[in-house]
């Protein structure tokens, strides 16, 4: 009985060494010289970023979930070409 005791508080010790947790991390100024990212970021929503290349200027939405993050996904226009950022709107 004192074993299962024993394992049971152990258990339950555990618990908070194995939570998920968040780590801060600071936002760098896309405008940096310093930066090396071929992806500029024009929207920031929980489940999602809007982001375009730097070069072709074509736009894809990037998966932010819990689950998914990090899928690539381009988006088109109504012809069902590349979408094209265009910084003047």
């Amino acid at each position: 009985m004192k074993k299962l005791l024993i394992c049971i508080v152990a258990v339950l010790l555990s618990f908070p060494l194995t939570s998920c947790g968040t780590t801060i991390v600071e936002k760098q100024n896309v405008e940096s010289k310093e930066l090396k990212s071929m992806f500029v970021c024009v929207e920031d929503a929980f489940p999602w970023k809007i982001v375009y290349h730097k070069e072709t200027k074509v736009m894809y939405a990037v998966s932010n979930g819990d689950y998914n993050r990090g899928i690539f996904t381009l988006l088109v226009d109504a012809d069902g070409k590349p979408l094209l950022w265009d910084g003047s709107k």
